[in-house]
C-alpha cells in the first residue's frame, strides 16, 4: 500500500454505522471510488463538510491496486459549490447530474478514460452551476455531452428512420429526429422548430460552446427532459433525482 492524494467530485453520501459515512467519489486518476469515513457525523469532525455530495475535494488514504473501498485518512476542501446548495433546483440539478455520473461508471478502474472523461465533464458542469443562472441549459449539455461517451448519442442530420433531412419531431424511443411521414406511421406529435434547432446545436456542441448556445433559449425543463429521457431509456440506468426534480418543477 502507499499513501495517495486525489481530487475528486463526492457523487454522493451514506450513513454508516453511528458516527460514520461512506461516500461515493469521482476522480480522474482512479475513477470511481468507495471510502468509508469516519467520524464525519460528529459535529468536531473536520471532515465533514469535505465529504459532502457535490463538492471538490483533495482527499488522502492509503492506496491498494484492485481495492475500492478505502478508508479515508483526511480531506480537503478545493470548491465547496455553496450556492448550489441554496438553491433547491439547482442542488436538485446537481443530484441528477452526479447520480447519471454514478448509474454510468463502474467501480473501480475498469475504463479510466471515460472516467476521466466524465470527472471533467461533472466537474466543469457543476463550477458552471454555481456561477451561472442557466441551470436547464447546465443539465442539458451534461446529459448531451454524456450521450457521447457512452456513444448512444441521437441522430440529429436526419429522420433516424428514412435519412430524410427534412425533420417534424424528436423520438426518444426511435433515437432521434422522425421526418413527418415516419412521425405519422408512429403516431408522433410535430414539434416548434425552435426545439427542434435546440435539440440539434446541444447535440453537436462541446463544452466550450456554452455561451454560444445561449442565444437560441430560452433554455427549459423540456429540453433537458428530452435528453435525460433519452439517455434513460438508451442507457437503461434508472434516475431517482431526476422524478424529484420533476415534481418540484411540476
Amino acid at each position: 500500500m502507499s499513501e495517495a492524494r486525489i481530487e475528486a467530485v463526492i457523487l454522493k453520501q451514506q450513513d454508516y454505522r453511528e458516527n460514520d459515512a461512506l461516500i461515493t467519489v469521482l476522480s480522474r486518476e482512479h475513477g470511481k471510488l468507495g471510502f468509508v469515513c469516519r467520524g464525519i457525523r460528529k459535529m468536531a469532525s473536520k471532515n465533514a463538510v469535505s465529504c459532502m455530495p457535490f463538492v471538490l475535494s483533495e482527499l488522502m488514504f492509503e492506496y491498494k491496486e484492485q481495492a475500492t473501498l478505502f478508508s479515508l485518512k483526511t480531506a480537503r476542501v478545493l470548491a465547496s459549490h455553496r450556492r448550489i446548495r441554496e438553491d433547491l433546483e439547482k442542488m436538485t440539478i446537481a443530484q441528477v447530474m452526479c447520480e447519471i455520473a454514478d448509474k454510468l461508471l463502474e467501480q473501480g478502474e475498469s475504463d479510466l478514460d471515460a472516467a476521466a472523461e466524465v470527472y471533467d465533464l461533472l466537474s466543469a458542469s457543476l463550477d458552471r452551476l454555481e456561477q451561472e443562472a442557466d441551470s436547464y441549459l447546465i443539465l442539458a449539455q451534461f446529459a448531451a455531452l454524456i450521450l457521447k461517451v457512452e456513444g448512444i448519442e441521437p441522430i440529429v442530420d436526419e429522420c433516424v428512420l428514412c435519412s430524410n433531412t427534412q425533420v417534424q419531431t424528436i423520438s426518444v424511443e426511435d433515437g432521434g429526429f422522425l421526418c413527418a411521414e415516419c412521425a405519422a406511421m408512429v403516431h408522433a406529435r410535430p414539434m416548434e422548430v425552435g426545439a427542434l434547432k435546440r435539440f440539434r446545436l446541444i447535440n453537436k456542441a462541446q463544452l466550450v460552446h456554452f455561451k454560444q448556445l445561449r442565444p437560441y433559449g430560452p433554455w427549459t425543463k423540456k429540453d433537458a427532459e428530452l435528453l435525460v429521457e433519452f439517455l434513460m431509456l438508451h442507457s437503461g440506468v434508472k434516475l431517482e433525482s431526476w422524478r424529484f426534480l420533476d415534481r418540484l418543477s411540476n
